[in-house]
């Protein structure tokens, strides 16, 4: 049932009924056994019906008892609602537009700022959260929960954080990480599953994130890829669930085999190296990437994918067949090669982008 904006109180049937058999408000209250205020009253929405009034306008307009009880519930239950949203709308103007348009494509939500308290209601469904205060406070604790949102602070973002919990909520609605949550951890497995992740990251295809996502899952990771709202600053993060399955979660909104592949590895390297729990956010921008535990991963990254020489072979190579040809050597994907020859500012931008694969929604959580 489409909730609506406003309430009908159960006096209006009773004053429906009153006119349609001609009586007058002293005449039912007579039938009934009670005042004419009381009758005045229940009809104005001023007095609830109770059970008693209930029982007794069942025998004398014959309509069941239960029904007046379901129109008094209803109409409590709207007003509620009515004075709920009414409050929740001064909080319309914390959610990030870019977070709410997200929710509205993912049939979270119809509401715009016109119905800011229907908007602010379903934000907080969409996040199981009965108060914009609980909102508040799980997020702004999750640093000792399933989120880390400090990291936020740590590396200086701007991302908005109704924008960023609205992601990672997406995810959480997923069967996969439903499935996720019956996985069992080994990180000796991930690390022994190492070589064949990289092998089959080194053929990017229509197929690779899938085959990489059961690789993982065989280990006990969780690997996501869920399209993410619109300006969003994020390649990636890692989290758990509840402290024991991790967590690989991609935007796909870079959808080239370079930044995909190295943040996957990059993302792996906070799996087995950080304390589980902690939540890592993979940024979009260089500037970013400024803590230990970031600079930890990207050189785990680095080795995994490059070896000891990194990527100190590639430096001097500007064209197509040389960079593939060198990639091909050392057994990964001439994307992943000028992806990090970009980021050196080894390479210029104009080139190289012929030698990387589009893989942007061959594979969604």
């Amino acid at each position: 049932m489409t909730a609506t904006n406003y309430a009908v109180a159960p006096g209006e049937y009773l004053e429906e009924w009153i006119e349609e058999q001609g009586l007058s408000q002293q005449r039912v209250a007579e039938l009934l056994g009670c005042s004419r205020k009381q009758v005045n009253e229940i009809v104005n929405g001023r007095a609830p019906i109770t059970n008693e009034t209930a029982i007794r306008l069942e025998r004398v307009a014959g309509i069941p008892a239960d029904a007046w009880l379901r129109y008094e519930a209803m109409y409590r239950a709207d007003l509620a609602r009515i004075a709920d949203q009414e409050k929740l709308a001064e909080h319309a103007d914390k959610i990030d537009p870019n977070a709410a348009t997200y929710l509205r494509a993912l049939g979270a939500t119809a509401a715009t700022r016109r119905k800011p308290g229907e908007l602010v209601s379903d934000f907080l469904a969409f996040h199981r959260c009965g108060t914009w205060e609980a909102y508040l406070h799980l997020h702004e604790s999750a640093n000792k929960g399933d989120y880390a949102l400090a990291a936020l602070k740590e590396a200086g973002a701007t991302i908005d954080q109704t924008v960023l919990t609205s992601w990672l909520r997406a995810a959480e609605l997923t069967e996969a990480f439903e499935r996720g949550r019956q996985f069992v951890y080994d990180a000796d497995k991930l690390r022994d599953a190492l070589p064949s992740l990289r092998e089959r990251a080194a053929t990017p295809n229509s197929t690779m994130l899938r085959d990489i996502a059961e690789m993982l899952a065989d280990v006990g990771v969780l690997f996501l890829v869920v399209e993410s709202p619109k300006s969003f600053p994020l390649l990636g993060m890692t989290r758990w669930i509840d402290k024991r399955v991790p967590v690989i979660q991609q935007t796909g909104r870079w959808g080239k085999d370079g930044f995909v592949i190295w943040t996957l590895f990059h993302e792996i390297g906070h799996v087995l190296n950080d304390p589980r729990g902690e939540m890592h956010l993979e940024y979009s921008s260089e500037k970013k990437r400024n803590s230990a535990a970031e600079k930890a991963a990207n050189s785990f990254a680095l080795e995994v994918l490059f070896g000891e020489s990194g990527v100190e072979e590639f430096r001097g190579l500007t064209r197509d067949n040389e960079i593939k040809r060198k990639a091909a050597e050392i057994g990964i994907s001439p994307g992943v090669a000028v992806h990090q020859l970009h980021r050196r500012r080894w390479l210029d931008y104009s080139f190289g982008n012929r030698l990387c694969v589009d893989i942007t929604g061959t594979y969604t959580a």
